[in-house]
This record gives structure tokens, C-alpha cells and sequence, in this order.
């Protein structure tokens, strides 16, 4: 019942990850009529996909624990980053495509990560903690001699030119492998703790509220005393959100001191390493209610074939651009439409086959040949 209870909070949190992060793709962080960030860019832009980067670390971390031989063998893990960087280059190449595919990055992130789990536990939590604080100082230092520009979309086309495509990967994209594997370290030392226990899982939601408190009032102070002047355009306090496609002076070392998303700045770090821990300690206490796993049934199975659903949900979005057409001209509406639709599907294919499609033909591709 332990470890049942466990990896529900975790696929509960999951879910919640999948849904911020189709929050932000169709309903966008912006209010058009305002020009200040909406309500699903406050909540989600830049913190669902951090919370899914934790999560893969502390998967990693427990599969490792559980099958060292079997799908936590670093074979299957490089197998299974392959796969995703193929996969996510074949999705970005989609003409039309205007979801940012995570996928590449995630996969170079996994074998990242791979050597720091042999570390004990108290010292990958130093190595998760110093790198949550360093790597964007690093980041930032790196910007300038690879061309500073963010890039967009990471696509099959970018393998024309290799080394630019390694900077993509690791500093210059939109999710640069330097800074996010901090919140992988983050996820595999969370995954050492007891999370099966009702206070291990308070004391996330209370440790993740008070970094996520602090780190958006330290934000708050730095853009009401001018330190980000220059950097953020709207010095109101929409000015916390700005994402990183919104930002001047992109190798000023003031903006370390930005929390809007995707600018992988220290305080964006800490500020979306706080949220995440917050769901995930939120996650893993809802499920030791009965009552309440059986309610979020459902979200438990999108959460469990989290491959599945992204991948759907990419191509659910470029169909819609490439064929214009959509479920609702209402962009929630559109929205909620995707999430029960898939969660459905999800929770429907769960109840009858088990595993999800792609997560079934990763672990068959990867698990090694007895």
C-alpha cells in the first residue's frame, strides 16, 4: 500500500504537469487585450514544465533503485533518452508546429543526470542545491560567445550544423540541458526521501510555498527598486512574469534576478523549483485519502503515460494549425476540451491494456536483452 500511495502522488503530479503545460500552449500566457500575463501564465507559464523536469528525476531516481538491472540500467536509460531525442526532433519538425517540444532536451537531461545517481543521498542533495543556484550563473556567462539569441523550435533541420546544435541543446534553447538538469538533481534526491509518509509530503508543501514566497518577493524587490530596469519593460508588478522572448540586455547579470518564465535565471529557478515541490507535496498528500484516488482516477492514468499524452497533444495542436480547425473557438474551452478528451482516452486505455502505447514501445526498445 506504501509504494502504491507513492507512485500515485506521482503520477498525480504528473497529470497536473501535463495539463499546466496545455494550459500554456492553448490558452498562451498572455492577455492579448491587456499585454500583461494571463491567468495561465501565472500559473503555469514556466512552472508545469519545470514540475515534469523534476518528476523524470525523481521516476529515474526510483526505477533506478527498484530495477538497477532491468529499466533502471543505464543501457535502457540511454535508450530511452534516445528515443525521446528522436522523437522530439520528428514532432518540432512539424511544419506548423507551435508547441516548443521539450522532448530533445528532456532525453540529454536523463544521461545527464545518469552518473549523479550513484552519489549518497546527502551529497546529491549539495549537487542538486548548488547546481539549482550555479548553473544559471554559468548559463549566463556561456550566452555571450554562443550568440545570445534564444532560439525557437529544435528540429531535425538543426542537425545540418552540430555544433550548434550541442549550444541549443545545452545553453542557447528554450530549455537549455545546463540549467533544467538542476531540476532533474532536484527530482532523483526527492526520490530518496519517504514519500509514502503523510509528514515527508507536508514538509514538501510547506518547504516548496516558502521557496516559491520568497523567491517571487525577492523578484518583486528587485523590479520595484530598479535593479531590472532596462531588463523588464512593464515595471508594474506584471513585470514578474515576463518571459524570457519579452526581455532586453540578455547577457546583463541583473537578469539573475528575473523570475518570469523560460529565462533560467536564478530566481525563475528557484521560484519553479518551489512550485513544483509544492504540487508534488500537495499530490502526495491528496492521494492518502481513498476517497480521493478514487476521484482522481482518471488523472492517475493520463499521469502514468505522461509520453502518450504530450505527444498526443502535440499533434493534436499542430493538427488544429495545419488543418484550421478547433474543438471551441474559446481558447479555456479548447483547452478543457484536449484535457478531458485525452484523460478520458487515458483512463479508458489504462483500464484495458495497462501501460501507455509509447511508454510500452520505449520499454520494450530499451529494456536490455536477457
Amino acid at each position: 500500500m506504501a509504494v502504491t500511495g507513492r507512485l500515485d502522488g506521482v503520477d498525480l503530479a504528473r497529470a497536473v504537469a501535463l495539463i499546466g503545460m496545455m494550459l500554456v500552449h492553448v490558452v498562451m500566457t498572455i492577455d492579448i487585450e491587456t499585454g500583461g500575463p494571463s491567468v495561465a501564465g501565472m500559473l503555469a507559464g514556466g512552472r508545469a514544465a519545470p514540475l515534469f523536469a523534476l518528476l523524470a528525476g525523481l521516476s529515474l531516481s526510483l526505477v533506478r533503485t527498484r530495477d538497477p538491472d532491468g529499466a533502471g540500467s543505464t543501457h535502457a536509460v540511454v535508450v530511452r533518452s534516445v528515443a525521446l531525442v528522436v522523437l522530439g526532433l520528428l514532432l518540432g519538425s512539424l511544419e506548423s508546429a507551435t508547441v516548443l517540444v521539450i522532448l530533445a532536451f528532456y532525453g540529454v537531461m536523463l544521461v545527464v543526470l545518469l552518473p549523479f545517481l550513484r552519489l549518497p543521498t546527502r551529497a546529491l542533495g549539495l549537487v542538486a542545491a548548488a547546481w539549482l543556484l550555479l548553473a544559471p550563473v554559468v548559463h549566463l556567462l556561456l550566452l555571450r560567445p554562443l550568440d545570445a539569441s534564444y532560439q525557437a523550435q529544435l528540429d531535425l533541420a538543426d542537425l545540418r550544423d552540430p555544433a550548434g546544435f550541442v549550444a541549443e541543446l545545452a545553453v542557447t534553447g528554450t530549455y537549455p540541458a545546463l540549467v533544467w538538469t538542476g531540476y532533474l538533481l532536484a527530482g532523483a534526491w526527492l526520490g530518496r526521501l519517504p514519500l509514502q509518509q503523510a509528514r515527508v509530503a507536508a514538509g514538501l508543501v510547506v518547504a516548496g510555498a516558502a521557496l516559491l514566497v520568497g523567491s517571487l518577493a525577492a523578484g518583486l524587490l528587485a523590479l520595484r527598486s530598479g535593479a531590472l530596469d532596462g531588463i523588464v519593460r512593464d515595471t508594474s508588478w506584471h513585470g514578474l512574469f515576463a518571459s524570457s522572448w519579452s526581455l532586453e540586455g540578455v547577457t546583463d547579470p541583473a537578469r539573475l534576478l528575473v523570475v518570469g518564465e523560460h529565462t533560467s535565471s536564478t530566481l525563475n529557478v528557484l521560484s519553479a523549483t518551489g512550485s513544483a515541490v509544492l504540487v508534488l507535496g500537495l499530490c502526495l498528500l491528496l492521494v492518502h485519502a481513498a476517497p480521493a484516488r478514487t476521484v482522481v482516477a482518471p488523472l492517475l492514468a493520463a499521469g502514468s503515460m505522461p509520453l502518450t499524452m504530450y505527444t498526443l497533444h502535440v499533434l493534436w495542436t499542430w493538427s488544429e494549425n495545419a488543418h484550421d480547425w478547433r474543438m471551441a473557438d474559446d481558447r479555456h474551452v479548447e483547452w478543457a476540451s484536449q484535457v478531458v478528451v485525452l484523460v478520458v482516452a487515458a483512463w479508458l486505455w489504462r483500464r484495458t491494456w495497462g501501460r501507455g502505447p509509447l511508454e510500452q514501445a520505449v520499454r520494450t526498445l530499451s529494456l536490455p536483452r536477457r
